[in-house]
């Protein structure tokens, strides 16, 4: 026996067992990647549910100060609507102040008309910077007589059904 010579040590991975171990971690990445998945899914709703409590809030916030709901139109010639007049109670008052509830939709400058407002967005649709602008522009309002061209404006993913008031 002693005329036999030692086995080496091998020091380092067959190819062999370098692929199986990339496989296994290839077989939990894609086990685990569904649960993944669900987790987003599940943030994104619940943030789409606070930016309705949000919405909710802000509308409550206006009734009580003004002892309404918010018009769905500043005025009968294509005013703000209701999702500016709330802007000033969901920490939007920059934006809010770039509007002249005075003038027209079609009469307010660029930034006004075309920022958008992240509360607006259900995350699991999509968000405000991947949102863009209205594509065929503004929809006029019914009974208003004096609309304009179609100008693209922020869009949102909510809707409020306010009624048909206006102030005047």
């Amino acid at each position: 026996m002693s005329g036999l010579p030692s086995p080496r040590r091998r020091l380092g991975f067959t190819l062999l067992e370098l692929l199986v171990v990339i496989a296994i971690i290839g077989m939990l990445i894609g086990l685990t990647m569904p649960a993944v998945q669900k987790v987003r899914e599940s943030a994104n709703r619940v943030s789409c549910g606070n930016n309705l409590h949000q919405l909710s809030l802000a509308m409550r916030h206006y009734e009580l100060i003004y002892d309404s709901l918010p018009p769905r139109a500043f005025s009968d010639e294509a005013g703000a609507s209701w999702a500016v007049l709330i802007m000033p109670y969901m920490e939007q008052e920059p934006l809010y102040n770039r509007w002249d509830l005075s003038k027209s939709y079609y009469d307010q400058n660029y930034d006004a008309r075309q920022n958008s407002v992240p509360n607006y967005f259900c995350p699991s649709r999509r968000t405000a910077s991947s949102a863009g602008l209205s594509v065929s522009g503004d929809q006029r309002w019914l009974g208003c007589q004096n609309f304009g061209p179609n100008v693209p404006g922020a869009l949102g993913d909510y809707a409020a059904c306010i009624g048909t008031d206006v102030f005047g």
